[in-house]
């Protein structure tokens, strides 16, 4: 079946063309890496790229820790512009999406604006997927003026080719990254973001948000093991505290021995204190599982690594270290409802972990 031609459908359809590709003409674009100074936050060196261990340790890390640490979760990028939109466009290097976790999350953006109150607000984007990922926010405020913006990069993607822009009639400038140490946080999947429906739904996020302090994600999916070359790598950091979330990867009699699970909590906070002994240290439980109710073998190994790390701790306490803390199963509070596959946070679910740890480093900081 043939339907009828309409030139002025057509002139219409043209037309809007036309002036969406003349907007996109009159973009001007700004790279973060072709400044001058480091402009990426959350991390722990300057280097010309969005990872988050530096590239002298790939020769000390296992591969999946090293291609891990390729996907930008926790980094952000802050700027003040009085543009009313903006684009975001970038390349990611891995695949989109996830089984149990939305390409918003996996690979998305998300954009904050500071409110008069010094607080953040969020920007709701537009946004396409593709070989390049694609948002445009727009802001409809009364009145716009200068606004500082905080942009989440991607929890489980990597980032190529970022650039973000704005109308030639606009001001843009990037804001320099903070010397105030930060809150490290070394752990899983979990702590990297899975499975938070936008980057700054990750705990760590949240986290960085409640408290306005800096945050650093050293979550490795699946790869959070306490292991030496990674708490070596923190320990030759400042820091104003050091998490260490890794309970969930430890499994003893799979991947490691009792042994060397208490050997590894015991040779990791001694080496932290050893370097930053003014520096308090917190210790994360494992926070359950969404089917402990009737999955007895997984929640009986869960109270295990638990009753294990409490030993430990005490072990620590007795032998006289200072200023260590614990986070316990109860106190994070999560339920069957809290998770998305029985193991990883809904949004939920992440805003319980950031709201017990705020809590506890509250409590530990009074």
């Amino acid at each position: 079946m043939r339907f009828p031609f309409h030139p002025i459908s057509f002139v219409f359809f043209f037309v809007s063309v036309m002036l969406g590709q003349l907007a996109y003409s009159q973009t001007r674009w700004y790279n973060p890496l072709e400044q001058e100074e480091n402009l990426i936050r959350g991390r722990l060196m300057n280097e010309k790229n969005y990872h988050r261990l530096p590239e002298a340790m790939q020769a000390a890390v296992r591969e999946p820790v090293w291609n891990l640490s390729k996907q930008s979760a926790g980094l952000y990028l802050d700027f003040q512009t009085d543009a009313t939109e903006i684009t975001v466009e970038y390349k990611g290097n891995v695949r989109v999406q996830l089984p149990h976790m939305p390409a918003t999350g996996v690979s998305g953006l998300d954009l904050y604006v500071e409110n008069a109150q010094g607080d953040l607000d969020w920007v709701r984007g537009a946004y396409s997927f593709g070989d390049t990922i694609r948002y445009i926010f727009r802001l409809k405020q009364a009145e716009v003026s200068n606004q500082n913006f905080r942009l989440f990069l991607p929890l489980y993607n990597g980032v190529d080719e970022l650039r973000i822009g704005v109308d030639q009639q606009s001001e843009f400038g990037f804001l320099p990254v903070s010397d105030e140490p930060p809150i490290i946080v070394y752990g899983t999947s979990i702590a990297q973001g899975a499975c938070a429906s936008r980057p700054a739904l990750a705990w760590t996020s949240i986290l960085m948000r409640d408290l306005n302090q800096p945050v650093v994600n050293l979550g490795f999916s699946g790869n959070g093991l306490l292991e030496k070359e990674l708490i070596e790598f923190i320990g030759s950091q400042d820091a104003r505290l050091f998490i260490l979330d890794c309970l969930p990867n430890m499994q003893p009699g799979k991947n490691m021995s009792e042994e060397e699970m208490r050997d590894r909590i015991q040779s990791s906070v001694k080496y932290l204190k050893e370097k930053h002994p003014d520096t308090p240290i917190l210790l994360t439980y494992h926070a359950g599982l969404g089917d402990g109710l009737v999955d007895s073998e997984r929640n009986e190994g869960t109270i295990f690594k638990n009753q294990l790390l409490q030993q430990e701790y005490e072990s620590l306490l007795a032998q006289e270290v200072q200023e260590i803390y614990l986070l316990t199963m109860d106190e994070i509070g999560m339920n069957e409802g809290d998770f998305v596959d029985g193991t990883h946070p809904t949004d939920g679910g992440m805003k319980k972990y950031a709201d017990a740890y705020a809590l506890k480093i509250r409590q530990i900081f009074e």
